[in-house]
Formats: C-alpha cells, structure tokens, sequence
C-alpha cells in the first residue's frame, strides 16, 4: 500500500515539528530527571534516531544537503578514520558496539537538520525550552545539595546525574546560552536571561568545578568578537566583576587550587602516543598512565584533542581539527545571524571546556555530548537553513 503524497507531507510535518523537536528537548534535559542512565539512551534511539532516519526517508532531499555540508563530510572523513582504527584497537568493546557510535552522532546532524529546514523556529524554540527547564532545574538541583549535601560537598544533581564534573558540563552548556541569548538580543524581556541564569550560575559553581568558568570566559571572548554594543560591555563588565567577587569570596575554589596537575597529566599522557603518533592506538582504546606527585593510576587526559591523538593519532587530530576549523569559518561567515551567534558561543563553550575536560570524545548520549556534538548539530542545523534560504 502507498500512501497519497499528501499524508507523506503530514507524516513528514509531524515528524519534523513535533517528534524531534521533543526528542530533542529530551535530549538536552533528560539526564536532569531519568531515573536510569539507560533510559536516556533508549529515549535518544526513540525520539531522534527513528523519526530522523524515517525523516530521511521520506524526504530525501534533507540528506542530500546535510551532505553538502563541509563540516558534516568532515565529520564523515574522522568517522571513516574512527571505523578504520577499528582494525588495530586495543578496546575491549565489541566492533559493532564502537562502529555505531558515529552513527548516533550523524542522527543528530540530521535531526537538526530536518527540523530546520522544515521551519526556522523549531530549533530556536526547543534549544529556549530546553534552557527554560534546565534552569528550573538548577533550582531543584541546588534544593537537593541544600538538605542532602554530599560527604565531599560538591553539587552533583539530580535524575541521571551521578559526577559533579559532568554535571557541570550541562550546567555550563546553559549559562552559555543564556549570556549569549542577552547579548545578542534573543529576548523581549530583557530580565528572563538574568533570571534563569542566576540558578544555573549558583549549581554551576556549586559542582567546584573551574572548566566551566575558563569556558564562560572564552564564550564571552568570542561574543565580543562577534558582537559590538552596549550589552557586550556590559557583560564583559559583569564577567570581570563576578570573576573577582569569586576570588575574593572562594579563594580555595579559585585560586588556591593551582591547576589541578593539568600540565603533569597531559604530559603523562602525551608520553603514551610514543610509537603511535600517526595512527594511534585505535578508538576506543584505555590508557594507563602514572604522575609523580599522585599516588594510583590514571586514564583520562583531561583534554579532548590529546585523547583524539591518542586514540586516533595525528591523522584523527587533523581530521578533528579541520572539523572544528570549517565549524569556526562558518559561524564567522554567518555571524550577522543572531542565532548563529548563540549556537556559535555554545561550541566555543564546548572547544574551550574540552581544553581541561571531556576526554570520552566520541561516545553514546553523555553530558560529554554538550561539549561537542550538541553545539556543533545545532550549528549545522541553522548553516543548513541559511543555504536554503540563499543567503550563504
């Protein structure tokens, strides 16, 4: 039986202005209330990966330009090196298991893809949603740390949220947009961003965690490269002012703390690369590695673009830089775009909280999704749209 072009239509409208859209709402708010870990996986392959894919189905057409997209044929240049390093990983996980992993990211990219080019405010509006929830959601968050402290008193919130430095990956990834939301305008009430960024701000510091703040002020950078007004002064103004308020008030958080052996890990695990500088140890692979000044053993970087060389060797690095470097190129190009602003900010946000975090680069759906593959779909999403409009 074949349906009538137009009940394909219907099928196609619903799919793109409500199914994904949801699903994308889940996405960006569900580790915030799951009760499971595995839940939140199970609702991505559900609410993104299926409409996404019956999307493509029926309308071809989407894929097609999502393939014309630089950033996305270089994502699919790094996938084909990430399948490939498959050959000679040292992972114990199963080759089917880590082969699907570029997939789910690629379902994404489509996912925004088919929402944008079906209508200009679908992303917008769930990505405002989402940021509107998650703020309601710092609360709660700040109410469980409040009468439930932890033994080591550091936020690490609610639902699906089990580690503080995670966590505030998420939290981050919100303070972002909103600050970019005020600056750049996004906003009839100049109050709603002040107002949902102040509990996302107070859970973000309470997690302890400093990635996020180095990140915050790159985005602000970035912002004022791209933006000339009185609200960028403003907020750099009010960015210099808190960063000094919190040095005053927290020293032992801000200060005190040197760099947290940063430069003793990565030099530790740079030293791992020895004999696979080109090609790596292949995806997936686990790394141990000792620090002079701390007993045990360790197995994260602490930085994106040194597991990437470790796993995937110079050849993946260059291929992952050649990705972000098109991303940057676009988001300059577009930067007349007020969307493209925030979206913008939000990878920036991501590059520059990889910098110290966020080692586990290509994964299933994680907090570590917010670093990298959620700003770079959203931006994908919204490059797409100006191409179809003819305006880029």
């Amino acid at each position: 039986m074949v349906l009538p072009a137009s009940r394909l239509e219907r099928v196609h409208r619903f799919i793109a202005c409500r199914w994904l859209p949801f699903g994308f709402l889940v996405l960006l708010t569900g580790l915030f209330w799951v009760m499971e870990r595995s839940q939140y996986s199970k609702s991505f392959y559900l609410l993104t990966v299926l409409p996404a894919l019956i999307a493509a189905i029926l309308r071809p057409a989407v894929l097609r330009q999502l393939l014309r997209e630089p950033v996305v044929l270089a994502f699919l240049a790094l996938s084909a090196w990430v399948l490939l390093s498959l050959i000679w990983t040292a992972s114990d996980d199963s080759p089917g298991s880590l082969a699907k992993r570029p997939l789910y990211v690629f379902m994404l990219f489509l996912s925004c893809a088919v929402m944008a080019s079906q209508d200009t405010r679908l992303l917008p509006t769930a990505l405002r949603i989402a940021a509107i929830v998650a703020s309601v959601a710092a609360v709660a968050c700040l109410v469980q740390f409040y009468l439930q402290p932890p033994a080591w008193k550091r936020l690490i919130g609610t639902g699906g949220l089990l580690n503080p430095l995670l966590t505030s990956h998420l939290l981050g990834f919100f303070c972002a947009y909103w600050m970019a939301a005020w600056v750049t305008h996004q906003e009839r009430k100049h109050w709603l961003p002040f107002l949902a960024l102040i509990p996302l701000a107070a859970a973000t510091l309470a997690t302890g965690s400093r990635t996020p703040l180095m990140a915050l002020v790159a985005c602000m950078a970035w912002l004022a490269l791209l933006t000339n007004g009185r609200r960028t002064v403003i907020a750099v103004a009010l960015l210099g002012v808190a960063g000094v308020g919190l040095a005053i008030l927290l020293p032992e958080s801000i200060l005190q703390r040197g760099l947290s052996y940063r430069p003793q890990i990565w030099q530790a695990a740079l030293e791992q690369a020895n004999g696979f500088f080109w090609l790596g140890h292949g995806y997936g692979s686990e790394f141990q590695f000792r620090i002079a000044e701390i007993p045990g053993v360790w197995s994260d970087p602490h930085n994106v673009q040194i597991a990437v060389l470790l796993e995937l060797g110079l050849v993946g690095l260059a291929l992952w830089v050649l990705m972000y470097g098109l991303t940057l190129w676009r988001s300059l190009s577009l930067r007349e775009q007020p969307g493209v602003k925030v979206s913008s900010c939000l990878v920036i946000y991501g590059l520059a909280a990889g910098m110290t975090e966020g080692s586990n680069f290509l994964s299933r759906p994680n907090e570590n999704w917010f670093l990298i593959w959620i700003p770079l779909a959203i931006l994908i999403g919204l490059s797409l749209q100006q191409r179809s409009r003819g305006l880029a």
